[in-house]
This record gives structure tokens, sequence and C-alpha cells, in this order.
């Protein structure tokens, strides 16, 4: 089974948040779902979703600050700005933050699934960079989803390709049990966290990796699993 990108829609007007909400579901992506700033943030970060949908206008931090502070932290992904102020000036405030593109409110259906779609192409061609991952003797091509250990191949799952390409996406950062099931596994099939630990120990064995002291898919306390890109061979790199 297959999950769409998600996106996290961050918008203190409830009716905005359901017509949203229905366009992208329709489309299938999976909708996260923001009431402020603070919460959107805090979202983005632990999350770390696709693309963030923003609007500017909200009480408490807005949408300005939220984007800004996602550059700061140096959130990866595309951030669309929503707003129903026309000063130019905003747009340029907004970009300047770091947003990725602007769409005034009120927008046609249309003209946002577009922006969307162009944002996540944009997105996935700066990605193709990671699509070659070395792990020793062992290497995973994660576009074609084939792998080698030595002069062997090297069979991995679907479920294991998916986990390494989560990871590679967020290298050198940490990604939570929660993430991992979420991006991996989807919303209608919700194991436990144990599973997420058996899936990475079973891929720590088939890539050489299953010491005390794995040295590329490591286990960090309290937040998760990361894949260290200071410790791949090349470091993540294209053919």
């Amino acid at each position: 089974m297959s999950f769409g990108p998600r996106v996290l829609l961050v918008d203190d007007d409830a009716d905005f948040r359901e017509f949203v909400k229905a366009c992208l579901e329709r489309e299938g992506y999976r909708v996260l779902e923001a009431t402020n700033g603070d919460r959107g943030l805090k979202m983005a970060l632990d999350e770390t979703p696709d693309l963030v949908a923003l609007d500017i206008e909200m009480p408490g931090l807005d949408g300005i600050a939220v984007c800004a502070e996602l550059r700061r932290l140096h959130f990866p992904h595309p951030i669309l700005m929503l707003t129903s102020r026309k000063d130019v000036a905003d747009r340029i405030k907004g970009l300047n933050t770091g947003a990725d593109d602007y769409l005034p409110k009120p927008f046609d259906r249309g003209e946002l699934l577009a922006r969307i779609k162009a944002l996540l192409r944009r997105k996935e061609r700066g990605d193709q960079k990671k699509l070659i991952l070395t792990f020793g003797d062992a290497r995973v091509n994660l576009e074609n989803r084939t792998a080698t250990r030595g002069s062997a191949p090297l069979e991995l799952t679907k479920t294991e390709f998916a986990l390494l390409d989560l990871l590679a996406k967020n290298a050198g950062k940490p990604v939570s049990r929660e993430q991992i099931l979420d991006s991996v596994w989807g919303y209608t099939y919700f194991p436990t966290t144990r599973t997420v630990d058996t899936h990475i120990y079973r891929l720590r064995k088939k890539l050489g990796d299953d010491g005390e002291r794995p040295k590329w898919l490591k286990k960090i306390r309290g937040e998760g699993y990361c894949l260290s890109a200071s410790a791949i061979s090349g470091p993540i790199i294209l053919e």
C-alpha cells in the first residue's frame, strides 16, 4: 500500500482548514492540522511533513515568525505561505524568511493543488542527491530499489527501503518512532513502536551494522532513530 505526501496545514480558521483539507485529501494527500503558529511550529519539527501550508495572520506566533524559525532550525521541506493580505511587502517578507511560494486568499482549488505539486516536484528533484547510500561494502539505490553487499545482491523488503528513504531524507536528525510508523506504515495500519525496533534490527544485520554500537543506523535515546550522514561513504551521493 502506498501513501501520499503529508501536508501540514497551519491556520486558525476552522472553515478554511476544512476546505483545504477536503481539497487535498481528494487528491491523495494526508493532511495534518494545527490551529495556531506555536502548535504548527512544534508539529512541523516533530512530524517533518513533506510540505507546510502556513497562514500569515494568526494570533500569537504568526506565519512569518514560524517560517523564520523553521528555516533557522533547518527544516528541509517546502513552505507555502497563505494569506489574505494583498501587500507586496508582506509577500517579499515571507519569501525572504524562507518561504518557497506565496498564495493569496481567496484562491482557486486548482491553483492550490498546482502550487503544491510544483513545490513537491522541486523538492523531489533536490532529493536526487540522496538516492545512493553506501554503508561499508553495502550499497543501496533508493531510486530503483536495488541493493548489493560486496558483489552479491542484497534482498531488502519494501518496508526496509521505505525506512532508509525516510531516514536519508532526514540524515543527521533523529526521526521518532511515531513519525516512522506514520510515514512508512501509514494511518490505516498502526502497529506498536516495537515494530520499528524490530525492522531496524533486521536492517542493521543486512547492512552489516548490527554490533553493540551501530555505526550508521543509530538509536537516539528518547528521540528515535538517526541515519548518520557522516558515516556514509560518499556521504550520500548521486551516480
